[in-house]
């Protein structure tokens, strides 16, 4: 078979490949947001705070800080300050607050290591601060509080998002294929008149549009994959080839796979149908 891009306007080719390349573009937003989504949540779960109830005052502090070095799940802990719980509740209310304001204070802020979903580390961590002499209570991230169950939901959309998106680059892929179809319509009479039948003509332009498709789509997603490495070196402090290979993981990939497979498919049966379409137009006249 003759080159599919023999004698192909060079616009055809490059919206198929531009609808690759946005369709491609879209999958790895997703995947980025997807990532951070991740990682939001990990470092939400990751936080807790220890409001120790007795003993009361600095001693009992000191006691809840010593029974953490020695706990499950807890990787760091420092009291709380006045100033940082003034900077925290600015942040959350939005208005100033003076650390000389503040009250003393019996919280410690502890970083939690990561754990499976049916580990108690609540009770694990009370349990070994009661080991300690020291009565207390972990106050965790709340799940649908406070930014809880944010992140499954942007995780969700923009999933969602870039299917969608994908399915109209496709729906635009196939709309142009048409158009080489249209293009090859008296090839498709001359078939007809020789006897070839309705599956026969389509697929010989189908084959046509998938290969072009196939080309179109291979030029986007590298296209879109380059872009993203690009915005990746811009957007990540310190960013390096390095850092940048360990962190990309194959899932990653998917979206620049995807493109020249989808834009091929999609131009096929885009091909494939108007070139069925022309054939019984052809088939009734005759």
């Amino acid at each position: 078979m003759r080159n599919a891009l023999t004698g192909v306007e060079r616009a055809l080719f490059w919206t198929l490949a531009f609808s690759a390349f946005a369709a491609a573009a879209a999958g790895l937003a997703a995947r980025a947001v997807d990532r951070i989504a991740v990682h939001y949540e990990a470092q939400r779960n990751a936080y807790a705070i220890v409001r120790v109830v007795a003993p009361e005052g600095p001693p009992g502090v000191a006691a809840a800080e010593t029974a953490l070095a020695h706990a499950p799940h807890v990787t760091s802990a420092a009291p709380m300050t006045a100033g940082r719980a003034a900077s925290l509740l600015q942040e959350w209310g939005g208005q100033e607050v003076r650390a000389e304001d503040i009250p003393p204070l019996s919280l410690i802020e502890i970083e939690l290591a990561p754990t499976g979903p049916a580990v108690d580390i609540s009770g694990d961590i009370v349990a070994a601060l009661a080991q300690g002499g020291v009565t207390a209570e972990v106050i965790e991230a709340p799940d649908t509080a406070s930014g809880g169950g944010v992140s499954a939901r942007v995780r969700t959309a923009a999933l969602w998002g870039s299917v969608a998106f994908a399915l109209v680059m496709a729906i635009i892929v196939s709309l142009g294929a048409r158009s080489l179809a249209a293009r090859r319509r008296e090839l498709v009479t001359v078939m007809c008149d020789l006897g070839a039948t309705r599956s026969q003509a389509a697929g010989r332009i189908a084959d046509e549009a998938a290969v072009m498709g196939l080309y179109a789509g291979f030029i986007g997603g590298a296209l879109a994959g380059v872009t993203a490495f690009i915005v990746m070196l811009l957007v990540i402090p310190d960013a390096s080839l390095d850092t940048l290979r360990h962190m990309i993981l194959p899932i990653d990939f998917a979206p620049i796979v995807a493109a020249p497979l989808g834009a091929a498919i999609a131009a096929g049966a885009g091909a494939r149908g108007a070139a069925g379409s022309f054939h019984g137009k052809a088939a009734r006249l005759g």
